[in-house]
């Protein structure tokens, strides 16, 4: 083919692909006269912008080819993600690419919702503002999420302008108690800014930092920190909670005191804190708050929690000998009626142990310091109910789903006038308003995110919108315009708004940077003279006392219920239980015999406000009187992949349960279980929840790691003779395979994982279904065990489960990349083999789909397709428009009968050594980074050169923690692990 041929069909098909990766038609393809100035064909452009998922704000770069969005990452210069990202930060495309997204503005008619012009819904909008605004004030009511920065004062503008003030900033973690807790005890109602990196001692009481907790990605990071063994020492990290979740999963050990009581053992440790003489204390208010910790000795503390006196003089004792330490309490699982009480206790355990300024910190313009409260919510359900909102907006919010059943928020929106929702995707909120006027997705938007006073994150758009959408600041501007209002910020666009008050260049500075970065202003607190007034007083539950207390708590993956249509995060295994695409109830084994209830079997929950039925998995991480539920499904709108999916769990609870702070009471009530007689199929990814003696995730104690210790490995039963036999073939072997681009100097690439770090929180594996096309196969192929994920987090427990004193096991398991492969052999057609450069290929093309590789991998890292997931008209078609826009063009979408796994991006690997070769230099180390490598925030992985001496891969492989799993089977691994370290007490 000659070169001018070439670049023609080239041109073309990068055409086609910003056209969205259509095929089956036959239009005609034009290449590029002028290609766009940032658009080459074949090579990613990146948008720095700020991911949405949650109240975060992450910052991200937004991989983009020819015109598409195909590949989040975490941006390296943001404060928060320093390049890193969660499982949901990730799965933001889905959102973007969503079949279930609302494509146009709709009107209500008798008929149903029916299409209608973005210009009648606009003037629609205008004359019914101007009707609510002439008769009276605050006849306008906004609702909308987390919003910060020019956007969030653009609302309230907005609202001026029709004489209303009435806006709800709502999300459904709001952190009440821990800002009225902070006033409480400090005088400042903020959410404290937590510095676990420099704490050598963590002590959480039901704080899910590392999944749902305020900033799990940041914390997750400093937590790897703190507690990765490094240079001889490491953080103890102890987690007290009655259920146990990923973030105990981590912790050194478990404390499960009677749920309630959580508050009283830090009060109790306070005491023993000074008891002992190692309070960071001095004269008057020494004495003023020995004084008042006095009733809290260790005897009546253990007698109320059920945790011994002994446990509690000792954490006293670790608590205040590792500094800086640091208390974190005020999780949403453990929200019951003295939630702030608990908040307010964990506070006075920092201020004695010396942590406030120090671990603990106080920031000036904190966004979550300005979230609505629960009881502000109550309030305008009371309003609407009462006849006192006659247009309603909501932006970026659902309260059908996340307020409880009880709270009526459904019936009393019903009753106003005109309800408008600026929505992507029709959910339960959406589905109950008059106009709903499509907005962009975050990955379409302009914004400005201000996490703290010194952090402001912007959005820009990273392509053209999908669909007929405005962004809703756009649409506030030209209804403002029809009415004949003037807006304060004389701003017509989202984007005038974000540009305001910096020059061109400037703006283009900080749009590529991803926002402006600096220091926040830090407040310097001090413990109110009052404090003695603080009481403590046992939550009250509803329901029978001999019942168990129902925990509820956010689903790592789906959040509050925002993520349950994207497919990746209902795919994404729960890390407790491994469940995923449903609700469980989770019971202790003990509850779960006396009940004669196994896993799957489907059990009514019944609390005094209502009732819901779903199957049941035994469990060991919670407390005989508790039971617990996943928030995030149940919902009766949203989409495909979330409508009619498990249940609610809110719909048990009480509207009028709060604590102190108005917040709402999650854990408030107790249930009655009982056994429906059927049985479902638990869509689960979990094998064997013991190793079995298989030493497959191994750990180590702090001294023995220190002491060069290791677990010991599983023994082979072979004899000596055969051990000489198996060396002398392997060399043999690998002599003989020195031919042709073999006996070349080539890169060895391997990697490590560093258990100490890796927290399982599996976004390693969302990154991978965007990395690699990976199609999710739903709820029954994974009860049929036939997911796909090519990266699984597995789970174990070791230890006598009887208890708490047991621990939890988790490793990152793909493919091993065996440099004496059990799958290649194998092979009748040679679709396995081994690369040059040290990897198990997979030649697509070829497979057959004989399986006997997958009976032959000893790590079960092969993956087969069923189904032709990438076929349109297919029963399991993954892909459907315009879902398969976010399809990687670097990756083969595989078909029926192909058997898949893991790659190590091979795709990355040859881009870097493409373009190092263009720019004629040498591949640098940490040029390539796997999608796992680069997006864990614990930054477990290191990937690299095992050729090299220098390479980071080389040093960690070299450490005495490290170990290959199955090593005694000769596959030669090229993933290296690295033993976990358990820091026991008194370490």
């Amino acid at each position: 083919m000659k070169r001018r041929r070439f670049l023609q069909v080239a041109g073309a098909a990068g055409a086609g692909l910003a056209a969205g990766c259509s095929s089956g038609s036959s239009d005609k393809l034009m290449p590029y006269v002028t290609a766009p100035d940032d658009i080459i064909p074949g090579i990613p452009t990146f948008y720095a912008s700020t991911c949405r998922e949650c109240p975060a704000g992450c910052g991200i770069h937004v991989k983009t080819r020819e015109g598409r969005a195909i590949k989040v990452e975490g941006n390296p210069a943001h404060p928060v993600s320093r390049g890193k990202l969660c499982a949901r930060g990730q799965a933001s495309l889905q959102g973007l690419y969503d079949p279930d997204r609302i494509k146009g503005p709709f009107r209500r008619t008798p008929r149903g919702l029916e299409p209608v012009t973005w210009d009648a819904a606009i003037a629609q909008l205008a004359e019914a503002l101007g009707t609510a605004a002439a008769s009276g004030p605050d006849r306008v009511a906004l609702i909308t999420g987390a919003d910060s920065g020019v956007l969030d004062a653009y609302y309230d503008d907005f609202l001026k302008a029709f004489r209303s003030t009435r806006r709800l900033r709502h999300e459904a973690f709001a952190y009440e108690p821990l800002r009225e807790a902070s006033r409480l005890a400090f005088g400042v109602a903020s959410v404290p800014e937590f510095d676990f990196a420099s704490a050598r001692y963590i002590l959480s009481f039901g704080a899910d930092f590392l999944e749902t907790w305020i900033s799990p990605v940041q914390y997750t990071r400093e937590f790897a920190t703190a507690h990765g063994f490094k240079d001889g020492g490491m953080a103890r990290f102890v987690a007290v909670e009655p259920r146990r979740g990923l973030t105990g999963f981590n912790a050194d050990e478990w404390v499960a005191p009677k749920p309630g009581t959580e508050g009283l053992l830090a009060l109790g440790i306070a005491q023993s804190v000074i008891r002992q003489g190692r309070a960071h204390l001095s004269g008057a208010e020494a004495d003023r708050l020995r004084g008042f910790l006095a009733r809290f000795g260790a005897a009546s503390t253990a007698e109320a929690t059920g945790v011994d006196a002994a446990v509690i003089d000792r954490l006293a004792r670790e608590f205040t000998a590792d500094q800086p330490s640091l208390a974190v309490g005020g999780g949403v699982a453990l929200q019951h009626r003295a939630a702030t009480q608990t908040a307010v206790a964990v506070h006075l355990l920092n201020y004695v142990a010396g942590n406030v300024g120090r671990t603990v910190r106080f920031q000036a313009g904190r966004a979550l310091d300005k979230l609505s409260r629960y009881q502000d919510a109550a309030a305008l359900v009371a309003a609407m109910d009462g006849g006192k909102v006659d247009v309603a907006f909501v932006h970026d919010a659902n309260p059908a789903f996340t307020l409880p059943k009880a709270a009526k928020f459904a019936a009393a929106f019903q009753k106003v006038g005109l309800k408008v929702a600026f929505a992507s995707h029709l959910d339960e909120t959406t589905a109950l308003c008059d106009l709903i006027l499509p907005d962009h997705t975050p990955l379409e938007q302009w914004g400005v995110v201000e996490t703290t006073g010194g952090t402001r994150s912007f959005l820009q758009p990273a392509m053209t919108p999908v669909f007929d959408t405005r962004q809703s600041a756009d649409v506030l501007a030209a209804v403002a315009d029809k009415a004949g209002k003037k807006l304060g910020s004389g701003a017509a666009t989202a984007r005038d708004l974000v540009a305001k008050g910096l020059a061109p260049k400037a703006l283009e500075e900080t749009l590529q940077h991803g926002g402006q970065f600096g220091a926040a202003p830090q407040r310097n607190v001090y413990l109110v003279s009052d404090f003695a007034r603080m009481t403590w007083q046992a939550p009250a539950f509803d329901g029978d006392a001999a019942a168990p207390v129902l925990v509820v708590y956010p689903s790592a993956a789906l959040f509050d219920g925002r993520g349950a249509n994207k497919g990746w995060l209902q795919e994404l295994p729960d890390p407790a239980t491994k469940i995923a695409w449903q609700t469980w109830v989770e019971l202790h084994p003990e509850t779960a015999a006396r009940l004669g209830v196994a896993n799957g079997d489907v059990v009514t929950v019944t609390s005094p406000h209502g009732a819901v039925e779903a199957p049941a998995y035994v469990y060991p991480g919670v407390r005989r009187d508790v039971v617990a539920m996943p928030i995030g499904q149940g919902h009766t709108e949203y989409g495909r992949n979330a409508k009619g999916r498990g249940v609610n769990p809110l719909d048990l609870l009480a509207a009028d349960a709060t604590d102190a702070s108005g917040a709402l009471a999650y854990c408030s009530t107790r249930v009655a279980l009982a056994k429906t007689g059927r049985t479902v199929r638990l869509a689960t990814t979990e094998g064997s929840a013991r190793q079995l003696g298989r030493g497959i995730a191994r750990a180590v104690s702090l001294e023995g790691a220190r002491h060069g210790e290791v677990e010991e490995a599983p023994e082979a039963t072979i004899t000596d003779a055969e051990r000489s036999a198996i060396a002398a073939a392997a060399a043999s072997q690998r002599q003989r395979a020195y031919i042709g681009e073999y006996a070349k100097p080539q890169p060895k690439w391997e990697m490590t994982v560093d258990l100490s770090r890796c927290t399982g929180c599996s976004a390693c594996m969302t990154a991978c279904y965007a990395e690699n096309n990976i199609p999710v196969v739903g709820e029954e192929q994974i009860q049929r065990h036939r997911g796909m994920a090519w990266i699984r987090t597995e789970r174990y427990f070791e230890g006598d489960t009887a208890g708490t004193d047991w621990q939890v096991r988790q490793i990152p398991m793909l493919c091993q990349q065996c440099e004496n492969a059990p799958c290649e052999p194998v092979c009748p057609v040679y679709a396995a083999y081994h690369t040059p450069d040290g990897l198990n290929g997979q030649v697509y093309n070829r497979c057959v789909g004989t399986r006997y590789c997958a009976n032959n991998c000893p790590y079960k890292v092969r993956y087969f397709n069923w189904w032709d997931y990438g076929t349109v008209g297919d029963p399991y078609f993954a892909f459907p428009e315009p879902l398969n826009w976010q399809l990687n063009p670097e990756v083969t979408v595989r078909t029926k009968g192909v058997m898949e796994k893991c790659t190590f991006c091979i795709q990355r690997i040859r881009f870097a050594q493409n373009d190092a070769k263009v720019r004629g230099r040498e591949l640098a180390d940490g040029d390539i980074a796997p999608a796992c490598v680069q997006t864990c925030p614990a930054d477990a992985f290191v990937f690299g050169d095992a050729h090299d001496p220098a390479s980071r891969v080389s040093h960690r492989k070299t450490d005495e923690r490290g170990y290959a799993v199955f090593d005694m089977l000769n596959t030669r691994p090229g993933i290296t692990y690295l033993e976990r370290v358990i820091r026991g007490e008194g370490a």
